[in-house]
């Protein structure tokens, strides 16, 4: 897990550091831009237990190519149980920590795939046991790999987009509503 998280630094510093030729926004090789967004998530799988997922994330671009930018994304999205006043011994909420190398090719002006992949850390906390009324909880981490197919759309410095996000063991369909700097 140290390789892996050592070669997503280097890949961000490389990501930032890499001094390409400006062109216009229209699909160009368009410099380094950043971006935020608001994240929401539907659970799949091994996340089922999760109601939804909610979050913020950054981005960081940098266009490499005509029509293609290399991506740097991470933020964190939270998920709750889908009950936190029925909660059981193995109730849990989780923040996801994300962070993803990627690549972004524009279809047209406004349209284009990408596909990032990386690691994510989870911060569980998991209700172990109830003093009367009162949880008592635990705390875990853990990482896995994460990859992250997606499509979407840009208008100005607008950015939505849709994505699969698989996790070891779940996943979750994801939106982004971001905007560009």
């Amino acid at each position: 897990m140290k390789k892996l998280a050592l070669t997503l630094l280097a890949g961000a510093m490389l990501l930032v550091n890499v001094n390409l030729k400006a062109q216009d926004s229209k699909g160009g090789v368009n410099g380094f831009r950043f971006g935020i967004g608001l994240e929401g998530a539907l659970p799949s799988g091994g996340l089922k237990a999760y109601d939804a997922g909610a979050g913020l994330t950054l981005r960081f671009s940098q266009g490499v190519a005509e029509n293609f930018d290399a991506t740097l994304t991470s933020g964190g999205i939270a998920f709750f149980p889908k009950s936190l006043s029925n909660a059981t011994a193995n109730t849990k909420a989780s923040i996801f920590i994300p962070i993803k190398l990627g690549g972004r090719y524009m279809f047209s002006k406004n349209f284009y795939g990408m596909a990032e992949a990386g690691m994510t850390i989870a911060k569980t906390y998991t209700v172990k046991s109830f003093s009367g009324t009162t949880p008592n909880y635990g705390f875990v981490s853990s990482s896995s790999f994460t990859y992250a197919p997606s499509i979407g759309a840009r208008f100005g410095g607008f950015d939505i987009g849709v994505r699969y996000e698989g996790l070891e063991g779940g996943g979750f369909m994801g939106l982004r509503l971001g905007y560009d700097f």
